[in-house]
């Protein structure tokens, strides 16, 4: 029985999410594809508003002022935020357009305004074209690693045809783990759901056509109990 989800991202997040998908009932298998360079906490920098795209920025922003403003990509970015004690966050729909909307109802652009986001396994800045539409600074808050393989456990289960679902939070994770999946395993493929966060995730798992469902929108949601 198909009873195993495997969760794609990196820490922090990981673990989080691992414990929810073994709180909705599921066999969670932690298949994170990539690592989480950070880079040293940025000084405290005056300006009108912080934006992040993603979790994984908010280690950089630790001796930020705590009332400064700052816009999140979502909704578990922003609960992060407030764990951390910042006191004026709020969260965009989940999308890095979705962000740019909320700066732009809020008329908040240029300067004044700082991203904090990182950077790809092939040296792609992340955010770039967000900060250059808003005309924000971009700081580099972390970059990513790949890993060299699969976890053994994801690939055991992959074989054993024990996984229901695959959780994706990004397209760099969904290229990395159809990079580093066994081919010899792809035509299990064909029987899990691919869930992701967002459509352009989507977009990328679709591209290899060996999926038996595609799916987009919050993930631990749409998973639903096992």
């Amino acid at each position: 029985m198909r009873q195993t989800v495997l969760v794609t991202r990196p820490e922090p997040g990981l673990s989080e999410t691992v414990g929810a998908v073994q709180a909705q009932g599921w066999r969670a298998v932690a298949s994170p594809v990539m690592t989480i360079r950070q880079e040293p906490p940025m000084a405290d920098r005056p300006c009108h508003a912080l934006l992040v795209t993603s979790g994984q920025a908010l280690p950089f922003l630790v001796h930020q002022d705590r009332d400064r403003l700052l816009l999140t990509v979502g909704h578990r970015t922003a609960e992060r935020a407030v764990a951390m004690g910042f006191r004026r966050v709020e969260a965009a729909s989940g999308t890095q357009a979705g962000l740019e909307t909320l700066c732009r109802q809020k008329g908040l652009s240029g300067s004044g305004l700082v991203l904090a986001c990182g950077r790809g396994r092939h040296g792609q800045p992340y955010g770039a074209d967000l900060a250059a539409n808003l005309g924000a600074q971009r700081v580099e808050a972390y970059r990513v690693q790949p890993v060299r393989q699969l976890a053994a456990a994801a690939r055991t289960a992959l074989a054993s045809k024990e996984v229901s679902a695959v959780l994706f939070y990004s397209s760099e994770t969904v290229s990395l783990f159809m990079e580093l999946c066994p081919p010899d395993l792809y035509r299990q493929l064909g029987h899990c759901r691919a869930i992701c966060l967002s459509q352009a995730i989507a977009g990328r798992v679709r591209e290899s056509g060996l999926w038996g469902q595609v799916e987009v929108g919050p993930p631990l949601r749409l998973l639903g109990r096992g």
